[in-house]
């Protein structure tokens, strides 16, 4: 059996399809990997959709770390200078004095963590962010049974180009 010449293919070079690819052929749709391979008849393919959209969400969560940042910052201090000059104003050697102030001053080393804590979720915010503004282009094919979506991260002009050329293909395939 002779092996078709794909008419177009698309690498996917990043991202949870990393390794795989797209290949369009006359009659089919190819997408393969080393452990995997999904054929679609073109005329199977109901719509072909693609489109580029930036995460919300995750830029929403961004946000949030950082004003939780900010208040980790905003309190550490206090938190720590109340802590401390409360352990220094309990006085007396029996148990409960000696119990709070323990307590107190393992509040206050807690309250010591807060800034470290506070720069992880503002990294953390930062990169969510980040990775939302970036976005996604995804191209999705709706089949009888379910949809198939396939993504990249950013705009890809590339995967357009491709999703358009399927289109058409899809179309002439419907006649």
């Amino acid at each position: 059996m002779a092996l078709e010449t794909p008419i177009a293919s698309f690498e996917f070079s990043t991202g949870p399809l990393r390794g795989t690819q797209l290949s369009l052929y006359g009659t089919r749709l190819l997408h393969h990997g080393v452990a995997q391979m999904d054929s679609m008849a073109l005329g199977a393919i109901a719509a072909v959709r693609v489109g580029y959209e930036r995460d919300a969400r995750r830029m929403g969560w961004g946000v949030v770390l950082a004003l939780v940042a900010l208040l980790l910052f905003a309190v550490a201090g206090p938190l720590s200078g109340a802590a401390a000059e409360a352990a220094a104003e309990v006085t007396g050697n029996h148990s409960v004095a000696r119990l709070l102030r323990v307590t107190l001053l393992v509040l206050g080393a807690i309250a010591s963590l807060l800034p470290a804590m506070g720069v992880a979720c503002l990294l953390g915010g930062g990169a969510l962010a980040a990775f939302g503004w970036i976005g996604a282009t995804t191209l999705v094919l709706s089949l009888p049974a379910a949809d198939r979506a396939y993504a990249v991260r950013g705009q890809n002009r590339m995967l357009v180009d491709f999703a358009e050329l399927l289109a058409e293909r899809v179309a002439q395939s419907g006649r």
